[in-house]
């Protein structure tokens, strides 16, 4: 049983790690928001399978809050606003898809290389999961600075957001106060990501329509 979950506990971070790169080589945003509402959910199976192979309970309360906030509340607040703004359905970009695949590629390797070496001195034993974490975290990176709309830009913020809680449940797992920073951090991130609108749909779209976002309430 134990082998199985250890199988299914590495399926499901490369299922984050992968769902990552698929999001730099997505043309449409409608896409990129859904890819971004799986690879959270791949998150939050992993953060399960970590609780149960190393008895952290508390990782439960943690992976119930990434599906909920992380795969269904933002991704749906995301799709209403396209809907709400329509915008552009289509990615604009500073960097070609190609361009981006092969960056991601690239981050990843870069990745294994300066990350993977200090996986063996670590003293837990999920630290195996840090060069995907770290991987993650740097294609979030790229993934804001390469995308011209908001909603691309936000999208790039949050992926950047699931690798560093990612990092943080493989170097230490099963402490509480970590999971209350993880609480404290997506609320912290739900406050940025409202910022970006705001700040970003003015520089984008010249300017705020309130009627859009009044519609977005209730």
């Amino acid at each position: 049983m134990t082998s199985f979950a250890t199988l299914a506990l590495d399926l499901a971070a490369a299922s984050a790690l992968v769902t990552a790169w698929i999001c730099l080589v997505h043309r449409r945003i409608t896409a990129l928001v859904d890819t971004y509402a799986v690879q959270s959910a791949s998150l939050a199976v992993t953060e399960g399978l970590i609780a149960y192979l190393y008895s952290a309970p508390d990782l439960y309360l943690l992976a119930l809050l990434t599906f909920v906030v992380n795969a269904l509340v933002l991704p749906g607040v995301l799709r209403r606003v396209v809907r709400a703004l329509r915008v552009n359905r289509m990615v604009n970009t500073y960097a070609s898809v190609r361009v981006s695949a092969l960056a991601g590629l690239g981050l990843l390797l870069l990745a294994i290389l300066v990350v993977g070496p200090v996986v063996p001195y670590a003293e837990v034993s999920s630290a195996g999961l840090l060069p995907i974490a770290t991987a993650i975290l740097l294609i979030g990176f790229f993934l804001l600075i390469s995308r011209e709309k908001a909603v691309t830009q936000v999208v790039g913020l949050l992926v950047m957001n699931n690798g560093i809680l990612l990092a943080g449940i493989a170097l230490t797992y099963g402490l509480g106060l970590f999971v209350e920073l993880a609480l404290a951090a997506n609320l912290l991130v739900l406050a940025i990501v409202a910022r970006i609108f705001l700040a970003r749909m003015k520089e984008s779209f010249d300017h705020v329509d309130v009627d859009a976002l009044r519609s977005l309430e209730g």
